[in-house]
């Protein structure tokens, strides 16, 4: 039997192997890792559950020699974001202070439903300390490198950066992770795969560190809209419905032409407008108009701040009055302790406010989909990031302006790859809708994904 995996393989055509009987979930298991092992940058996973992995995985394949799998998936190996609870392993929130913390006695809800439906757990991802930045650098457990990169290392992407690398550069199908300021699709974007951002009540949130309980989301990356569309399915203990029945109506986009475009890269510009081109080439109806909510909500952070930094703070103060502060990540802690001007008054207005704006969204949309640059700029050099505290300040705040409106608004959203620019760094658009509307906005992105152009893996 000959059962070499090709690199980065999708989740589909290992299903299909399995059902055709050409390799078996411990052969893919044992493959995936030894890529892991073998990887050039170790820093992508903080925690490998080999063990784990080979026990699924023997599992599985038992279930299909006796004709009993547990749906199209079962034996297909996942990456879980080190804030997801594993039975039996740590949860670091890529943070030095927690490396050692007792292990988890349980698996995280979605965890625990991938479980049953019988995938395969490789291993916890690297990530920003606390989820808390949109580029991916870690100073604990190191900065997972973007494989599209040019000469020079390039930011991953973040918070959830090892997820996306490990997707991006063939060590795994899947992998998940949360988004409470743009944590998948920044660096979805970034590596130049799909990545999907879920409506915040979309999952079960049991066992996911926090960082933001009103914000946070959970979010996966894969090969193509079909697998994020499976993956969403199996994660809510739903059936996978074959991919033809998650096609949507026919979407019609609407382009905002407030904000998001502002000091977009050139490049960047240049492809969103030719992917609008095909789109509109394609029968696909293209509006351009003004999207005053957007300006509505940046006026509200400059008044106010913001909900993650007013949450992460109360979550980590007793953290941050300590000796352990020390061990933070500085930058992290810098960014965080920008909440101590933060009022009551502040909060319940930021909390009002959304609630009246996200139902304000629904209403302008009327059924319609955003369309917009997923982040104002390509991946950055990572030296030139660690080199200077307040230059790592000013491309994060840049890299989240364009997501971080959804987090707020609550809106689902899928970032495609449709290009890259001069130097091969991937560019991606966003495509968004409504709060709750998560599988028209994925029907949609499915329907339009063969106008995207992922460029070379």
């Amino acid at each position: 039997m000959v059962s070499k995996i090709p690199e980065a393989q999708s989740a589909t055509e290992l299903a299909r192997r399995l059902q055709d009987g050409e390799t078996t979930a411990v052969e893919i298991a044992g493959q995936h890792l030894d890529r892991i092992r073998k990887h050039a940058d170790p820093s992508i996973f903080i925690t490998l559950t080999q063990e784990r992995a080979f026990r699924e995985a023997e599992a599985s394949d038992q279930r299909r020699q006796m004709g009993k799998t547990k749906g199209p998936w079962d034996g297909i190996p996942v990456v879980w974001k080190d804030l997801f609870d594993t039975q039996g392993d740590p949860t670091t929130a890529g943070a030095r202070v927690y490396q050692n913390a007792p292990p988890a006695h349980q698996d995280a809800s979605v965890v625990a439903a991938c479980r049953d439906a019988g995938m395969v757990c490789l291993g916890k991802s690297n990530l920003s300390e606390f989820a808390y930045s949109g580029l991916g650098l870690n100073p604990h457990f190191g900065t997972p490198v973007n494989p599209r990169s040019d000469a020079t290392p390039r930011a991953p992407g973040g918070s959830s950066s090892g997820s996306a690398v490990a997707v991006a550069a063939g060590l795994a199908p899947i992998a998940v992770g949360t988004d409470t300021a743009g944590s998948v699709r920044v660096p979805a974007s970034f590596c130049g795969i799909p990545g999907f951002k879920s409506s915040q009540n979309r999952y079960a949130n049991d066992g996911i560190f926090p960082l933001s309980s009103s914000l946070d989301s959970v979010g996966s990356f894969a090969q193509t809209v079909d697998e994020l569309i499976a993956l969403d399915a199996i994660m809510r203990v739903k059936p996978v419905m074959p991919s033809a029945q998650a096609n949507s109506d026919e979407p019609e986009f609407i382009v905002p032409q407030t904000l998001v475009f502002d000091d977009v890269a050139p490049a960047i510009l240049k492809q969103f407008e030719a992917f609008t081109e095909r789109l509109s080439n394609a029968g696909f109806k293209v509006s351009r108009v003004s999207f005053p909510i957007f300006g509505e909500v940046t006026l509200l952070f400059r008044r106010h701040g913001t909900l993650t930094v007013a949450e992460a703070a109360t979550l980590h103060s007793a953290l941050l009055m300590s000796d352990q502060a020390a061990l933070m990540d500085q930058r992290v802690r810098t960014r965080i302790l920008t909440a101590s001007g933060f009022s009551a008054q502040d909060y319940i207005k930021l909390q009002w406010e959304r609630a009246r704006l996200q139902q304000e969204t629904g209403v302008q949309l009327g059924g319609k989909f955003l369309l917009f640059p997923t982040v104002a700029v390509t991946a950055p050099k990572i030296c030139d990031l660690e080199a200077d505290d307040e230059h790592f300040a000013e491309v994060n705040l840049k890299v989240l302006r364009n997501t971080m409106l959804g987090n707020y608004l609550g809106t689902p959203g899928v970032t495609l790859p449709i290009g890259a620019d001069e130097d091969g760094l991937p560019i991606g658009a966003l495509i968004s809708t409504a709060f709750g509307q998560d599988d028209r906005v994925l029907a949609a992105a499915k329907t339009v994904e063969f106008c995207a152009d992922p460029g070379p893996r």
